[in-house]
């Protein structure tokens, strides 16, 4: 049967299908096969059944377990959403308290890894090292290979949420006890405390770096969720698939791109010099960071929040004392407006908007944090929604993740003798 004969029967499969959206969607991949006779990077190939998080593209929503991202970023704390994404539902205040005391109380890590991590080179960047630290959390948790108990499962989840900002805190200080003798309100708190002391006095700072993190808890089967699940699926251990999903969300076009944003806004050197900057780039086909996205056809509702609640408080309300006391700072601000408004003017028509990355990595700045740790707060954000992903694939008892490959190479040949 000929690919134009093909076509319309593969169509008319999907004529009793209800949702349009759905419907749109197997039509792209049916198409996609007819074209190219694989899926290149599995774009848009359903590999599992989800209840955790939602986009709609076209009308830029996440939601997470029902609830939109925004009223979740701006109405809860850290722990309520943790709650919510491991286990299904906002919780009780009792709930909620208890989850807090288990977050704070696990924050310590294992004595011998402590002393270690200040060892560590200072050359290797923090996620590499965060990804290492973790799978050697291992070494003190020898039950952790048993993974058929959700109960024992959950329990490691909460217990390794709560250590990653440790692990970062004391790379960083080279201080295994950077955060002795201190009590914490609540664990966003203790996060922001781990890259800067400083700022996690301020209740206001504390409430926005809460904010980008829920932000960040969750974003479906994004390439380092996949990875977690693809680990979790042959039955590895907690330590091992969150650490592949480290490696995965270092990757510049990943998790890495914050950190590269700040970098380019840099580069450019100000907002007189982005026109120069953006033809340059499109003249040679160069990726723009921090602008654009595979699944959103509108803003990113992460990045307007970013944009109208962070950053305006952090820029617009603050504008004549950063001009005075911080004018790199407010110069990055000033390049990252004008790079938005110009690749609108060159590039609407296609629907490209900042995303997520354009805007977070601007305010971790503003908090004086080193742009080489920006994707470590992703990490010890996502690290929620891993799990989540983790527990609900132990639950459904899932197959191991085996794709299909496409044979290119030699046909069956044999050594000469």
């Amino acid at each position: 049967m000929t690919e134009k004969q093909l076509t319309p029967k593969l169509q008319s499969l999907l004529v009793h299908i209800e949702d349009e959206e759905k419907k749109r969607h197997y039509e792209r991949l049916i198409s996609t096969l007819l074209e190219k006779g694989y899926f290149p990077g599995l774009a848009e190939v359903p590999v599992v059944k989800s209840a955790i998080s939602h986009i709609d593209g076209e009308r830029g929503i996440l939601t997470f377990r029902g609830y939109p991202v925004e009223e979740l970023a701006e109405y809860c704390s850290f722990e309520e959403v943790c709650y919510l994404i491991l286990r299904g539902d906002l919780p009780l205040e009792e709930e909620l308290q208890q989850l807090r005391r288990q977050l704070l109380a696990k924050k310590d890590l294992p004595a011998e890894l402590a002393r270690l991590i200040p060892k560590f080179s200072p050359t290797l960047h923090p996620m590499n090292m965060l990804s290492a630290a973790v799978l050697m959390l291992e070494s003190s948790d020898k039950g952790s290979a048993e993974v058929g108990d959700h109960k024992a499962n959950l329990k490691r989840s909460v217990s390794l949420i709560a250590k990653l900002p440790t692990i970062v805190g004391t790379y960083l200080t080279k201080d295994p006890e950077f955060h002795q003798g201190r009590e914490f309100a609540s664990f966003a708190e203790y996060a922001l405390f781990c890259f800067n002391p400083a700022a996690a006095r301020e209740p206001e700072l504390v409430k926005m770096f809460e904010e980008s993190l829920i932000l960040h808890m969750d974003h479906t089967m994004n390439n380092s969720t996949f990875s977690a699940r693809a680990v979790g699926s042959a039955q590895a251990g907690i330590y091992a698939l969150i650490s592949t999903a480290i490696n995965s969300l270092s990757g510049p076009l990943h998790g890495g791109a914050n950190e590269r944003v700040v970098k380019t806004l840099e580069q450019i050197g100000g907002p007189e010099k982005v026109a120069e900057a953006v033809d340059n780039s499109l003249e040679h086909h160069q990726k723009i960071m921090g602008v654009g996205h595979r699944i959103y056809k509108t803003y990113d509702p992460r990045a307007k929040f970013f944009k109208n609640h962070i950053i305006a408080k952090i820029f617009a309300e603050q504008e004549n004392k950063l001009r005075a006391q911080r004018p790199d700072l407010w110069n990055l601000y000033a390049t990252a407006v004008r790079l938005e408004s110009y690749v609108q003017e060159k590039l609407g028509t296609k629907k490209l908007y900042p995303n997520v990355d354009f805007w977070s990595g601007l305010f971790y700045r503003a908090l004086d944090i080193a742009p080489e740790y920006f994707t470590t707060i992703f990490a010890l954000a996502r690290v929620v929604g891993w799990c989540a992903h983790w527990l609900e694939q132990m639950e459904n008892d899932g197959k191991i993740y085996r794709p299909h490959q496409l044979y290119v190479g030699f046909d069956l040949r044999h050594v000469a003798r």
